[in-house]
């Protein structure tokens, strides 16, 4: 469980990077969500750990992830747009990089 959150804390901190350089007015319910999660693990990960908190933690940071994944209006259907082809192609490779994993962690 602790690797699990030590993962999420890595993808959440990139994900959050990648959605503050676009500065998209449109993501701002997202960072926000993002920088909650990352504050619910510094409070867990700074106390004693106990197994029971580490899963409150993951299933908190579990309905987070379904909460910015909605279809519409979350990350299921976000797309960075740049002009640049290559720039594009690979700045949206990196943001499906980081939803597959962690999507593959809260399976």
């Amino acid at each position: 469980m602790l690797k699990d959150i030590e993962k999420l804390t890595v993808l959440f901190q990139q994900l959050k990077s990648i959605l503050e350089k676009e500065n998209d007015s449109e993501t701002l319910y997202i960072r926000n969500q993002l920088e909650l999660g990352l504050h619910l693990i510094d409070e867990v990960l700074n106390s004693n750990n106990e197994n029971k908190e580490l899963e409150q933690l993951f299933s908190k940071l579990k309905e987070i992830y379904a909460n910015i994944n909605q279809p519409r209006v979350g990350l299921s259907d976000y797309f960075i747009w740049k002009d640049d082809y290559d720039e594009r192609i690979e700045v949206n490779n990196d943001l499906d990089t980081i939803k597959e994993s962690l999507t593959l962690i809260f399976q």
